[in-house]
């Protein structure tokens, strides 16, 4: 197996990249552009699998940055599609639970109906239709709220904000699941071979607010030193964006888990290993 990683740099690309032969950002190959993935492949002959990784993930950004979100997130899976069914390679693409509309207040299965309510999570929709349109055997996976050591996530920045002496405030009328980037690549790994569309998060759903109030006790039980006053949840409209949210894309995950044959654990198991591995970093 050779396998190749768009989107290395990110935060499941750097986890999924250990597992990889070949591990690029966008300077080394640039997905939008299929003359010159097809040129690295042809620098790189006996590509087997491809996991794109690779995306333009600023929700907020993409409503006035609409054309590179289109390029990276809708033309960037079509042309790995087209390449991969050039080479004899497989693909998995990850995608979002932003193409969903939020208004369904129960799990979301794979084949429920998709509107996505944002630039971001249209150009995200455009990828997976693109995608298996040239290349009806790619492997598609919609996660949700990624995080882990390394690059900008929430969980990243809500740790830095809990050993402040400030008042945190945290929506609580948003729910998804979380979902920690060394499970996610391990299934990922997993799924090389798979066809379709899947949902993957760590079970239990959540809203910051209630994530914030487990994170404090988490990292109090790590061993940093929390500082903040207290965590208050508050409705997402006291966060004005130009971009809208779903209000409810928790993920029904009984589909990979049987592709699997495994039971995803919980997210707050992987918040305590997250924290523990923080806490090694800096002690």
């Amino acid at each position: 197996m050779k396998l190749w990683v768009t989107g290395a740099d990110g935060l499941l690309g750097s986890v999924v990249r250990k597992a990889a032969a070949l591990a690029t950002g966008r300077r080394e190959a640039d997905i939008g552009d299929l003359d010159a993935i097809r040129s690295f492949a042809s620098l790189n002959p006996g590509i087997t699998h491809i996991v794109n990784c690779a995306a333009f993930s600023l929700v907020d950004l993409a409503e006035t940055n609409r054309d590179e979100a289109f390029r990276t997130n809708a033309l960037g899976p079509e042309n790995l599609g087209i390449l991969a069914a050039e080479i004899g390679a497989r693909i998995v693409h990850i995608s979002t639970d932003y193409v969903f509309p939020g208004t369904l207040h129960r799990p979301l299965k794979e084949d429920d109906p998709v509107e996505p309510c944002s630039h971001y999570g249209f150009t995200k929709l455009e990828g997976e239709r693109r995608l298996l349109k040239v290349n009806p055997k790619a492997c598609i996976i919609r996660t949700s709220w990624i995080f882990g050591q390394g690059g900008k996530n929430f969980v990243a920045k809500l740790l830095q904000m809990l050993q402040k002496p400030e008042e945190i405030r945290l929506t609580d009328d948003n729910w998804n699941l979380p979902t920690y980037a060394p499970d996610l690549s391990d299934a990922v790994l997993r799924m090389l071979e798979a066809s379709g569309i899947y949902h993957f998060a760590n079970r239990g759903a959540a809203n910051k607010y209630e994530f914030g109030l487990a994170m404090r006790e988490e990292a109090e039980a790590a061993g940093f030193s929390i500082a903040a006053k207290r965590i208050l949840g508050v409705p997402a409209s006291t966060f004005p964006s130009p971009a809208g949210r779903p209000v409810y894309s928790v993920f029904d995950v009984s589909k990979i888990e049987r592709e699997l044959g495994v039971s995803i654990r919980p997210w707050r198991e992987g918040l305590r290993e997250f924290l523990q591995e923080a806490y090694g970093k800096i002690s």
